[in-house]
Parts: C-alpha cells; structure tokens; sequence
C-alpha cells in the first residue's frame, strides 16, 4: 500500500462530502442523537474529575472552569438536539458539519488544556484519575463520532497524540507504560473509523438504492393499482378489494339512511366454502387443486351477474356481496342454486373429482350494520351450514345470534372458571366381546359449570378451540389422568381424546410424554383419539406429532372414523394403532344394509392393517349382535356400560384384577 494511497484515504475521510447530500444527511441524523450524548459524557467526566481534586487543586479549576465548560456543553448539546429537525436543508446540515469539526478541535483543546493544568495537583492516584480521565473521555467521545470521521479524528490528533506526548516523556515508568497503550490504541481506533465509516457510507449507499427500487415499485404499482384487488390465480376480486367494496357498501348504505330519514338499501353477504377442497389438494397435489379452484371461480362467475362482487377471499373460501336480490327465498334459492353449480364433478387433468360447496348468508341491516359484524355472521352461518347442513345455504337468522351470544357466554365462563376444580372427567369401557374382558378405558371430559351448571364437551370444547383456551384445558385433564392411573392397575389402558389445535402444536405433543414418564406411567398403556379436523388443519404437523408419540411407546387413534373424508392416505401415511367407527353408521345398521356394508369394509380394512377397530356407539342389543356377525371385536356404547365417574371405576379396575 503506497503512501500516496493511505495520504488519500485520510484526506478522503478528513472533508466534508458536499457532493453527497444523503450521506450528510444521514450524518446529521446521527449526530443529532450521539453529539448530545457526547457532551453530557463530557460534563460527567469533568465534574467526577474536579470533586476528587476539590480543594487540592485551585477554585479556578475545579469549580469556575467547570462550570463555563459546562455551559458550553449544554448550550452546543441543546443545538444539536435541533439540527435533527432541519435535515431536509443540505445547506443547514453542511453548516452543522463544519461546525462541529471546528468545535471538536476547540474543546479538545480546552478540556486538554485543563486536564493538563489538574494534572500538576493531587497525589498520584489524583494525578493517575487524569490520565484515566483524558484516556477513557476522549475514547468515549471518538466513538460518538464514529459516523463523522473528519471530527472524530481531530480528536485523536488534539488528544491522544498529545497524550501519548505527554505523558511518554515523564520519568515514571507507569505513565509511559500507559502512553505506549494507548499509542496503539489510537492506531486501532483509527482502523476502526475508517472500517465503520466505510460501512456507515455503504448502508447510506444501500438505502438509496432501496428508496429509488421503492419509488420504481410505487410507480409501478400506481400504473398496476387494479391488478392490486385481483386474485391472481382465479382473476376473481380477491380479499382487499372484498373488504374494501363491503366497507364501503356499509358506509353509503347507513349515510343514505341517515340524509334520508329512511330505511337504507339492503345488500347481502355471503361466504362459500368447498367442503374437501383439502384432501383433493394434499391428494392431487397443489396445481390440481388451483385447477379446481379456477373452475370453481368461473362456475360462479356464470352464475352471479349484475351488482354482485365476486371474490377469493383465500385458499378454497370464496365471498359475495350481493345488492339485487328481492327477500330472503331469493337468497336461499340462489344459493342452493350456487351450491348445486359447485356440487358438480370437476374434470380436472389427472381425472374427475367431486366435492360439495357450503354457504352462509347475512343481511344489511336486518342482521348487522357493520362490515365487521356481517363478515362474523355470514362466517357463523357457513359454519352451521359446514356442520349441520353440507352442501347446503343457510342465512343468518335470530336462532343463530342466539348461538352466538350463548358461545360467548361460555368462553366468558371458560374464562372466569376454576376449571381445576369444575371440570372432571368420567370413563366408558371399550369391551373385547370374544372374550367379555375390559379391552380400554377412553376417558370423557365432563364440565359442571358454576355459572351454567352441566355444559357439554360438544359445546364447550369447540368454544375453548376457538378462543385458544383448549390447551388448558387438556393440561388439566390430563394431569387428573395421569394421577388417577397411578392408582388403578398397571395393565389397564386408557384412551385420551387430544383436539385438533392439540395435536398440531410439537409442544404440546412434547409435555403430554414429559407428563407421562414424570408420572412414572407406561405410555404403552396411553392411547391418544384424534379427529380428521386435526388432518385438515396442518397435515404435516399431525404427522409429525403422531409419529413423536407413537416413537414414545403411545398408541393413537383415529376417532370418528367415516364422517368426514376418511382418506386412505391418512391411514397410510399416520400409521394409526385404532380405527373408532362412528356412531352414525351404527345406528342405521338394524335396517341399512349399506350401513352394515360400509362397517364390514372397515373392519375388513383394520383387520388387513393388523390395527384395531372399536364400534362405537352400541345402544341396543341387535346392534352388537349385528357387529358380531359383521366381524367386529372391540365395542363401546351404552349397551354395556355409559361414562360413570371414579367410583363406579374402582369396582372395574376390581373386576380387572379378578382376570
């Protein structure tokens, strides 16, 4: 490296680059919140260094010379806590610049002068607070200045050569130790200005490419803006512009009511969802499944006409805001007609697939006056429609906000419960009917409310789900397991229901076998029942879940089996231990032959598996003789025992010490 280069380098770093106006700015910028400090940093010093001298050294030096000194840092701290303000004036920030390169050489000089002058007073631990008051004052101010090399090396030049001068010529081996230090800490110090402030100039560099690729984009963006509210892959609106267009139907619709002095105009919300969209996509893969959702959008598209909106709003959920329609059988008749269109089978590239479609309506202003409220409820009635009516529309109505306010009273007393003490939890055997021997015990979540008295786990899980309170309440009851187990025998087996948000959270998956082993628990004799909405909701994460508790020795289930899509991939890639067959297709099976078909293909099924199959929901006696008959082995149902609490236990756990 030749001198002529470094000669460059320094005078490079030593001036003020006018022909740079963002770099000067953002120098400004930094000052404005570090020279502040810098002083006040100064002031401190100062005044530490004059009390331990007070009295030893002359008032002029400790008392009056502070004091102006600290006049003049407070009176240049408060100026630069205003050059900030003043950053869009270049000519205001250059001024600021060479101001404080002229001002860090002339308080260098003062402080300088007047450290030196305290030097010649006090003993040698005053005199060895100088030098440590020049040396870590001076360091401190240099990285203030970090930013602005053209001050901060004048200080190193005013100060620390001084210093290293100085002290290097008196005749005590301590201080010219310390001058040698600190020789080569200005080198490094030096080093380390021109290191950040070549990447201080380079971050300034970077961000003005980032703000002039920004102004490209906004321009672009101002040229695209409709391309802003359109759905990519379907051309439909998408999610914004739905928000934005019902937002702005609720705001005419009531100023026109209220300029008026009448009823507003009525316009209508609705929500669709394809019911198995789901499977077909983690089946079929991502591009059929975009496919079928571009064919689903022009199906739609046919449908609606005139001052409809058509939507994306996400995934396979699509929404309508619909401004021509007569009454509510309009609504119901149009959208079974929009169910029927989407209930069709899709010829798609890897062959034909058929799904159902499920819709929620609510109305402006019967059911709701803001934008918020309409979405909440047209969601709530594609909710019911999903669970109790697929393939089906359904529209808002008074029943349904009753349901709603009563969900919300039990997440309010979900809240407010001493759920340790309310909930509890009861057991139904699963019977081995070769044998009449107790195979399991599956463990039912019970709530005696304080507030509401006895709730439901149907109602009152899905509203814990919901509101994220579920994880709780499965900490709970399956601490209570785990105590009672240590007490029954240790070939008893008992089944957990997990819920869907459950058995997607690893962490979760993690505490319940931390739980197990603290215990001093088998997990062989855990079997945990997990539902298909855990599938729909994360697959991969199921998956991972259910093999980290199968790897720890517990056994799982797949409960509800044949109600929802029952894929064969789930029980392929799951490796499930047990199939539970619903309920639902044990009732009919006294009268149904399809219902006794579809139950012997699933025992068939488990039987090749080498899994177990649990027929629950067993009321009468026809039906256990039918499931006999059928091939089943392992039953649960009310026919040979309903959920009892712990002291109807005791007695079986008697009967299963007894075999």
């Amino acid at each position: 490296m030749s001198a002529r280069f470094v000669w460059r380098k320094v005078v490079d770093l030593a001036r003020i680059h006018t022909e740079k106006p963002e770099l000067i700015r953002a120098q400004v910028r930094s000052l404005s919140r570090q020279v502040p400090v810098l002083y006040v940093l100064l002031l401190a010093n100062a005044s530490a260094l004059a009390y331990t001298h007070y009295g030893t050294a002359p008032d002029w030096l400790t008392v009056y010379a502070v004091v102006l000194l600290g006049v003049c840092c407070i009176w240049r701290a408060y100026s630069w806590t205003r050059a900030g303000f003043e950053i869009n004036d270049i000519d205001a920030c250059v001024w600021h610049l060479r101001r404080i390169r002229l001002m860090a050489a002339v308080f260098a000089l003062l402080f300088m002068a007047w450290a030196v002058a305290m030097f010649r007073y006090g003993d040698i631990y005053q005199q060895g607070h100088v030098a440590y008051f020049i040396s870590i004052t001076v360091i401190g101010c240099i990285f203030c200045l970090v930013t602005f090399p053209p001050a901060a090396l004048l200080l190193v030049v005013f100060v620390l050569v001084p210093f290293v001068v100085y002290f290097g010529f008196l005749d005590n081996e301590v201080y010219i130790a310390i001058a040698v230090n600190m020789a080569l800490v200005s080198l490094i110090i030096v080093h380390i200005i021109t290191s950040y402030y070549a990447a201080f100039s380079g971050l300034v560099t970077s961000q003005m490419d980032l703000e002039r690729q920004h102004k490209t984009t906004l321009e672009l963006s101002e040229q695209n803006e409709s391309l802003a509210f359109l759905d990519a892959l379907t051309g439909l609106a998408n999610r914004r512009a739905f928000f934005a267009y019902l937002d702005d139907a609720v705001t005419t619709a009531a100023a026109q009511a209220e300029t008026q002095s009448q009823q507003s105009d009525s316009f209508a919300v609705a929500m669709i969802d394809l019911d198995g969209f789901k499977p077909v996509n983690d089946v079929y893969g991502h591009p059929v499944g975009d496919e079928l959702l571009i064919q689903a959008g022009k199906r739609l598209r046919a449908i609606l006409a005139g001052d409809a909106l058509l939507a994306r709003l996400g995934g396979d959920e699509f929404g309508i805001i619909l401004s021509d329609y007569e009454d509510a059988t309009h609504l119901i008749t149009l959208g079974r007609k929009v169910c029927q269109a989407l209930n069709q089978p899709y010829a798609l590239s890897s062959g034909s697939v058929q799904l159902s479609a499920s819709l929620g309506f609510a109305t402006y202003p019967t059911v709701a006056r803001t934008s918020n409220a309409l979405f909440e409820r047209a969601d709530f009635a594609l909710y019911h429609a999903k669970k109790n009516m697929p393939g089906e529309a359904v529209l808002f109505a008074a029943h349904h906000e009753t349901m709603i306010r009563h969900d919300s009273q039990i997440e309010q007393a979900l809240r407010n419960a001493d759920l340790s003490q309310e909930l509890s939890l009861h057991y139904q055997p699963v019977f081995d009917v070769e044998t009449g021997d107790v195979k399991s015990i599956e463990a039912l979540a019970r709530w005696d409310s304080v507030l509401m008295g006895p709730v439901s786990p149907a109602t009152f899980f899905p509203v814990a789900e919901k509101t994220g309170q579920v994880g709780m309440l499965t900490e709970i009851l399956f601490g209570r397991l785990l105590r009672e187990m240590r007490e029954w025998p240790e070939h008893v087996s008992v089944s957990f229901n997990l819920s869907a948000r459950d058995i997607v959270l690893p962490n979760m998956t993690k505490w319940l076998i931390e739980q197990i082993k603290a215990n001093g628990i088998s997990p062989e004799r855990l079997t945990f029942e997990v539902t298909e909405t855990a599938f729909l909701r994360d697959f991969a994460a199921a998956r991972t879940s259910i093999r980290y508790l199968r790897s720890h020795g517990a056994r799982v289930a797949m409960d509800d089996f044949g109600i929802g899509y029952s894929s064969l991939r789930y029980v392929h890639e799951l490796e499930f231990d047990c199939l539970k067959v619903d309920r639902s297709f044990v009732t009919p099976l006294a009268v149904t032959e399809r219902s006794r078909r579809i139950v012997k293909t699933i025992i068939d099924m488990c039987t090749n598996l080498e899994i177990d199959c649990v027929i629950e929901g067993i009321e009468t006696q026809s039906q256990r003789d039918i499931v006999i008959e059928l091939g089943g082995r392992l039953v649960q149902g009310y026919l040979f025992a309903k959920p009892a609490k712990r002291p109807v236990l005791k007695r079986l756990s008697a009967i299963l010490k007894k075999q």
